[in-house]
């Protein structure tokens, strides 16, 4: 069989090149430090490699969500210790409060200037940010404060019911925050109570305004619970000459309880035991222009939230007069407030307690991790780190080849017809 030069020459060249290519190869796992560099390497190797840096992308994720969940779960707990200390503190001025017999008008004053400046305390912990911004007691809502108004007409709960799940492992999802609303609204009350509020489709502009209400008795009032009470401003015309004028109904039933009332604001109104004030210019109506007149509610509820325990329990006291009925109005107040505080100090705890056990999961949850990136570092070392002895060995070894190859490619290349002559 006859070899041409030309076949002779490809061959040389293609040693050379593979040698090179060998070369370039381990020169570059050298500079890497990596012994796969690409899935033909080792096939098997690299999708195991594939797989485990896939979970160590997921566990540094999962490290940073732990981070941001203790954040906000510490930021909770240390609002929340400073609440159960202000409630506890009210607590000392609602017995000290109860001594009716002997504290003047003006210590009762200073007891509710005391009181609504924890209040003020109080609204603004329920708005505690995290260090992201975010309202921690508003539950999805984190961008709105939880709680919106003022000492004077009330404070209303803005938030939702939601909280925060932050995942922290493949299955394992943790509470990074709580509602407002269960902490500080949905307290059981001492006894039957109201809440009130305006239909939000009133028209009169600055808004009329009802107070918070408060029962004044107790009696009356649970005679009449559960029902609702609503105040509708008729038209002026509906009370000579031209005044304006509301009617009160049972919500259920639409039963009349006061009918065409004149309206004076400020002015003390009792319902079924139940006392308010309503202020502002309210809106009539006018069946010629199609007007609804502007609607006051009056709901019934067994909760009352910790804002309104400490509005009610301070006006009660800057209401003091020294008679007998202020006494005993104050004595009633105190009495209500200690009781629904208490059940404050109740939920605060257990949602402390709550608050730690999720502390100690994401606690165990990062050991885990760190665990388990450990033995990941470990595997994807023995997997796709470099021998470096071997290595150099190798390219030590496929130097020599590729000189072997060049120098026998230089020989073949002075081989002619006229050398063996």
């Amino acid at each position: 069989m006859r070899i041409s030069t030309s076949h002779i020459f490809n061959l040389a060249n293609n040693s050379m090149a593979d040698a090179n290519k060998d070369i370039a190869k381990t020169q570059e796992q050298l500079s890497t430090g990596k012994r796969v560099l690409t899935a033909a390497d080792d096939p098997v190797a690299a999708t195991r490699i594939q797989q485990l840096t896939d979970n160590m992308v997921a566990i540094d994720q999962y490290n940073k969500n732990i981070a941001f969940a203790e954040n906000n779960l510490e930021a909770e707990e240390a609002a929340l210790t400073s609440v159960n200390n202000l409630i506890q503190r009210i607590k000392e001025l609602a017995v000290q409060a109860g001594n009716t017999a002997s504290l003047s008008t003006s210590e009762y004053n200073a007891l509710a200037t005391e009181v609504d400046s924890r209040l003020n305390e109080l609204a603004s912990l329920a708005n505690t940010k995290n260090a992201n911004g975010d309202y921690i007691f508003s539950g999805y809502s984190s961008q709105t404060p939880a709680f919106t108004g003022d000492s004077t007409n009330g404070f209303r709960y803005s938030g939702d019911e939601g909280s925060i799940k932050i995942k922290v492992d493949h299955n394992t999802f943790v509470d990074a925050s709580d509602s407002g609303k269960s902490i500080f609204v949905d307290i059981p009350s001492a006894e039957n109570t109201v809440v009130t509020s305006t239909n939000p489709n009133n028209l009169s502009n600055p808004p009329v305004a009802i107070s918070i209400g408060e029962v004044v008795d107790q009696q009356a009032y649970d005679a009449f619970y559960p029902e609702d009470i609503v105040i509708t401003f008729n038209e002026d015309s509906a009370l000579p000459p031209g005044v304006k004028n509301f009617t009160v109904t049972e919500k259920s039933t639409g039963k009349i309880i006061a009918q065409n009332q004149p309206y004076v604001a400020g002015e003390t109104l009792v319902y079924h035991g139940v006392s308010i004030s309503i202020t502002g210019n309210p809106t009539s109506a006018d069946a010629g222009n199609n007007i609804n007149g502007d609607q006051l509610f009056i709901h019934s509820t067994a909760t009352q939230d910790v804002l309104t325990t400490l509005m009610r329990f301070r006006d009660a006291m800057q209401a003091f007069d020294g008679s007998q009925t202020s006494r005993d109005a104050v004595s009633a107040s105190v009495a209500s407030t200690l009781a629904n505080l208490s059940n404050v100090q109740d939920t605060v705890s257990t949602t402390v307690t709550k608050i730690g056990a999720r502390i100690n999961t994401l606690e165990s949850t990062k050991e885990q991790h760190l665990d388990t990136e450990l033995v990941s570092n470990t595997i994807l070392s023995d997997l796709r780190d470099l021998d470096y002895a071997e290595a150099a060995s190798r390219l030590s070894a496929q130097t020599l080849i590729l000189q072997a190859a060049q120098a026998s490619f230089l020989r073949i290349t002075e081989l002619n017809l006229f050398s063996r002559l």
